[in-house]
């Protein structure tokens, strides 16, 4: 992960735990009644696993920790699914009801080290409790604890690292950044050194604010710009110091001198016009479910990069940190997004909803800010963002990014571009639309709707007063079931899926308006039943360009051979 800590004691909780499956209700079960009859691995999800197929209940899991009396401790989980209760000793220590939100748990202090840990991940969809999962998403939900968990043993009566963020400043290039080092329990003044690539840089003891930060600038001595064609990364590390000035806990974390701007209709990187050609992805294999060993992660960066993508928009929830080191360190720009898929007016009006949406939006910020590949952030996926009750929601995040990060942009995913009513707020104009697919199974040559459709596309932009800002197209595709090839090129073939993505290709890139493209999809990803307008052969969304076996369909070649010619 992007934040390492060395001087802290610091231990994964990774492997097997005692489990057991119930559908007994969160309420009403009873910590001591669990009978815990099974082991399986952490982090992964339960229903990905051959004995607990489409089983929607509550997977009970436990295990040991140690931590010496009287030492505050805290668990970090990244994602737990759909709701996580935690439980240290019988006591319910914490509540999560994003499945995909990392989140901290404070381990209550006690006289004894070794203590029980027991989590229960409930995976049904309750509206009423959750309204973030819905079950009419167009991926598969599943549950469990399904990325890591790591305990932190933190110093007794000290302050301690909450958090490292280092953010490029205009000048950058010299290697000038902003250093937020966040604390707990700060004291008034507090000693510390800070370093970038092992060389110490001189700051003045810090006094932290009202929240626990202390800001500075400073350099790196010897600068180097990241970019996908040189991923070059620099490491900042801050050690807190007592009375000694002996070192007691530590924060280390990865970034990149780079930066990203949007300019009218235009985005660039470093400076330089930047034309993002990529693909949506969701992290999914048939056989892990979302849990996909980083092995997986590596090599789908290696596909997208070998057909000259530069871009990857993590869809639609947070990322793994493992996929964004990897990104990171190979290259490969990422919009990552908070989790919403479609939600309207009803989930909107919930009175939970706001409040879950802005958490999970805050915690991924803090986890992924380092990231030098993220160049975006987004949320809200297809919303209701052409009516007025979905105002408030969105203004609220654009206004929560804008604070907690001012270096990247900000961007939504639309479906409904000629009546948004939000594009305003937004840095990037990012729609999803679907010519030659939906709606066209009437039409005789359903790949002539694609070129008119994005032409009135950009007409509608410019004409409602967005003329200088970037458009992109953040979502376009077609089915294709791996291996049907037809001598009619009708739907579900790959001979059309190929044709319809080479003309969205041509038709985005080689229009001077648009600043790129993101395919839909990456590889085939598993969803639930067939109730859309042209169904779910498989219950897969079949639309990648890949199978979920990453075996290559036509459009593969078709896709490669135009984006490697825009090099």
């Amino acid at each position: 992960m992007n934040t390492t800590h060395t001087l802290r004691s610091t231990t994964s909780l990774s492997g097997l735990w005692d489990f057991t499956f119930c559908r007994e209700s969160l309420n009403s079960i009873t910590l001591a009644d669990i009978a815990f009859n099974d082991r399986i691995p952490v982090p992964m999800a339960f229903d990905a696993l051959p004995m607990y197929p489409k089983h929607r209940g509550i997977g009970c899991y436990r295990t040991t920790i140690s931590v010496p009396a009287g030492s505050p401790a805290y668990l970090m989980f990244e994602a737990v699914s759909m709701t996580g209760r935690i439980y240290i000793d019988g006591q319910l220590c914490a509540e999560n009801k994003c499945g995909y939100e990392p989140f901290k748990v404070t381990v209550p202090m006690s006289d004894n080290a070794s203590r029980e840990l027991i989590v229960l991940a409930d995976n049904r969809f309750d509206f009423g409790a959750r309204p973030m999962h819905e079950e009419y998403f167009d991926f598969y939900q599943y549950g469990g604890i399904t990325r890591g968990v790591t305990l932190h043993i933190l110093p007794v009566e000290r302050s301690s690292i909450r958090g490292l963020y280092i953010t490029p400043l205009p000048g950058y290039r010299e290697g000038e950044v902003r250093v937020d080092l966040d604390l707990d329990n700060a004291a008034a003044k507090q000693r510390f050194n800070f370093s970038i690539d092992g060389e110490t840089i001189p700051v003045e003891v810090g006094q932290p604010d009202a929240t626990g930060k202390i800001h500075f600038t400073t350099k790196v001595a010897d600068p180097t710009i990241w970019s996908p064609a040189t991923p070059n990364l620099h490491i900042a590390r801050a050690e807190l110091l007592d009375e000694n000035e002996a070192a007691y806990d530590d924060a280390q974390v990865r970034f990149g001198l780079r930066r990203i701007e949007a300019r009218g209709q235009n985005l660039f990187l470093n400076g330089e016009p930047l034309e993002l050609r990529g693909y949506n992805r969701h992290e999914f294999h048939p056989n892990f479910g979302p849990t996909t060993p980083e092995l997986q992660m590596f090599q789908d960066i290696h596909l997208m990069k070998g057909m000259g993508c530069n871009f990857v928009r993590g869809s639609h929830y947070h990322q793994d940190q493992r996929f964004l080191d990897l990104c990171d360190e190979l290259g490969l720009l990422v919009w990552e997004e908070n989790l919403g898929w479609g939600q309207r007016e009803k989930t909107f009006k919930h009175p939970d909803f706001a409040a879950q949406h802005d958490k999970a939006l805050r915690s991924m910020v803090d986890m992924s800010f380092n990231h030098p590949s993220i160049i975006m952030w987004g949320f809200l996926n297809e919303c209701g963002s052409n009516e007025d009750y979905a105002r408030p929601v969105f203004e609220e995040s654009v206004q929560t990014l804008r604070a907690l990060d001012s270096s990247r942009l900000i961007t939504f995913a639309t479906m409904f571009v000629e009546g948004d009513k939000m594009l305003d707020l937004v840095d990037i104009i990012s729609i999803n639309i679907y010519p030659g697919w939906y709606g066209a199974l009437d039409v005789e040559d359903p790949v002539s709707q694609v070129a008119p459709r994005i032409e009135a596309v950009i007409e509608s932009v410019n004409s409602r007063g967005f003329a200088d800002k970037p458009l992109m197209v953040s979502e376009i595709g077609a089915e294709a079931l791996y291996g049907w090839r037809d001598a009619h090129e009708d739907f579900f073939t790959e001979q059309y899926q190929a044709r319809l993505l080479a003309e969205a290709c041509r038709s985005v890139l080689d229009n001077p308006r648009m600043c790129g493209i993101c395919l839909w999809h990456f590889s085939d990803a598993r969803t639930y039943s067939a109730g859309y307008s042209i169904g779910r052969p498989r219950t897969f969304n079949n639309k990648g360009t890949f199978d979920e076996y990453r075996r290559p369909k036509l459009a593969h070649a078709a896709v490669k051979d135009i984006f490697l010619g825009r090099d």
